[in-house]
């Protein structure tokens, strides 16, 4: 009871690897803007992309990976079951039935210390058969006190019924801290299970802007195919009048074609975008997948808080946490070992003996059994070794996870504010690419500008123009990025709303 009470009064404080975890944050971490968050919404419902949504939903509600996850949590709860177990008494009902020869009665030591008495009982039936003749009487009619030829069974049946009860007491808290220690390691798993989920649900979304970017490339150089036919017609024109070389002509159609060779790569680019997001969907590479309109425009970006929200809004952090608290719980029970055991006995129910009737007696018993551990060829203390080297491995990997959560979050970051500025940067040259090429070509129409003005101008606006696809692509992802660095507590809010 005394490490009942010990024991439940430690979990409902900070446990140590918690505390541990928060020292290491507090010295290694350096983001933070200390603004009040809350992370309780899924990510992608704060990007207005309907086709995120659908996938995002999709792909969470059956991935194989989530479902690895899930079956791991079961089988970690069953543990937990388990160990709590030995701390309950058990109960069990025992019937025994046995049929033997009734001349072993004669073998069984009870029988053996009984005395003889067939002598006795002989000297009785002469004695009686003297006094019966003496008297007139016919000897015969005296009972024989000898050994007679009674009808006595061949065999005879034993049996009882027997409800049985056990209890081992947790004297000194081993079955108390393995119980503990399934917990944390269920609690772990639900951990690791959310931590597969923000795992996937990134994945997915950088995939979903790899498809959007391949089909916005597709679109940009079918566009440029049709502007450089429509320019090509436009030097033709002008060469006819005299006012154009056959060289601008030829140079024109080689940029077309060079235009439209891009366009079988750029097609078979959204292809395999669109087969492997359907393949991590767990759908054949060729199913259609939902349609886009562009890329979406982002938000401000998401408050980062304070560095203390780690541990609560990062589930793989959780869950080093749960490992490292499971093995120090592991480590004492293995310690616990090389104590003595109690454990108390008890039994009640029926014996039943069948000759030619059957005869029955109530019976019942307790007890207590006390075991002291003296030697166990070395097995107990190698199980508090491999205790410790699991508990050593469990903090590793507790501060292996913590700084590659803390590496995650600040590069994210700085990719974050990176990538904004790479937009906008690419947003403005892209813009007067479009307006250089635009006023360009105008000026070639009127025979103000030289072809080789326009055909510098082009080239300048296709990269551009490809350049933009791939920083809104960058963006997004950067976003993406973001959120899935930061975690959040969205986690089985949305396992529970599915």
């Amino acid at each position: 009871m005394i490490w009942w009470i010990a024991l439940l009064s430690a979990a409902q404080a900070a446990s140590p690897a918690e505390r541990e975890a928060e020292g290491l944050i507090e010295s290694v971490a350096r983001y933070g803007d200390g603004s009040a968050v809350d992370r309780s919404t899924a990510w992608w419902n704060l990007i207005d992309d309907p086709g995120l949504t659908v996938v995002l939903s999709d792909g969470l509600g059956d991935n194989p990976d989530l479902a690895i996850a899930a079956a791991q949590v079961e089988l970690a709860q069953a543990g937990t079951w388990s160990s709590v177990g030995a701390l309950l008494p058990t109960v069990s009902f025992e019937a025994v039935t046995q049929e033997a020869p009734t001349d072993s009665m004669t073998l069984s030591p009870f029988a053996a210390s009984m005395p003889d008495y067939s002598a006795t009982f002989e000297y009785l039936g002469s004695l009686a058969s003297g006094l019966a003749a003496a008297a007139g009487e016919d000897p015969a009619s005296v009972p024989d006190f000898g050994s007679g030829t009674s009808d006595v069974p061949d065999t005879y049946r034993s049996s009882s019924a027997l409800v049985k009860g056990a209890w081992g007491i947790d004297a000194f808290g081993r079955s108390t801290m393995t119980a503990m220690a399934a917990g944390r390691n269920a609690k772990a798993a639900n951990r690791g299970r959310d931590a597969t989920m923000r795992s996937v649900a990134g994945q997915l979304g950088m995939a979903w802007y790899d498809l959007v970017a391949t089909r916005e490339q597709v679109k940009v150089i079918e566009n440029q195919v049709q502007a450089a036919t429509d320019l090509l017609e436009l030097v033709e024109l002008r060469y006819e009048r005299g006012e154009a070389s056959a060289i601008d002509v030829l140079q024109q159609r080689q940029q077309r074609a060079q235009v439209e060779a891009m366009l079988p790569r750029a097609k078979s680019a959204r292809t395999a975008a669109n087969g492997r997001l359907a393949v991590a969907l767990g759908k054949p590479p060729s199913t259609e997948l939902p349609a886009s309109s562009g890329f979406p425009t982002l938000n401000a970006a998401p408050s980062i808080g304070t560095t203390d929200r780690l541990i609560h809004d990062r589930a793989d952090v959780g869950a080093a946490i749960h490992q490292l608290d499971s093995a120090r719980l592991r480590r004492g029970a293995a310690m616990a070992g090389l104590l003595p055991t109690l454990t108390l006995t008890g039994q009640y129910g029926k014996q039943y003996l069948t000759m030619d009737d059957t005869q029955d007696v109530d019976t019942w018993g307790v007890g207590a059994v006390a075991t002291v551990p003296i030697f166990a060829g070395g097995r107990t203390h190698a199980g508090i070794k491999a205790a410790k080297a699991e508990r050593d491995i469990a903090r590793m990997r507790l501060r292996s996870t913590i700084l590659s959560a803390v590496q995650q979050i600040e590069s994210a970051i700085a990719a974050e504010n990176a990538a904004a500025d790479t937009l906008e940067a690419v947003r403005v040259q892209a813009e007067s690419a479009t307006a250089a090429l635009t006023e360009t070509r105008r000026r070639y129409s009127q025979g103000i500008a030289p072809y080789l003005a326009v055909l510098t101008a082009t080239a300048a606006d296709q990269a551009a123009q490809i350049a933009w696809v791939d920083a809104q692509r960058a963006r997004l992802q950067a976003r993406i990025q973001l959120h899935s660095a930061l975690g959040g507590t969205w986690l089985p809010v949305f396992e529970e709303s599915k």
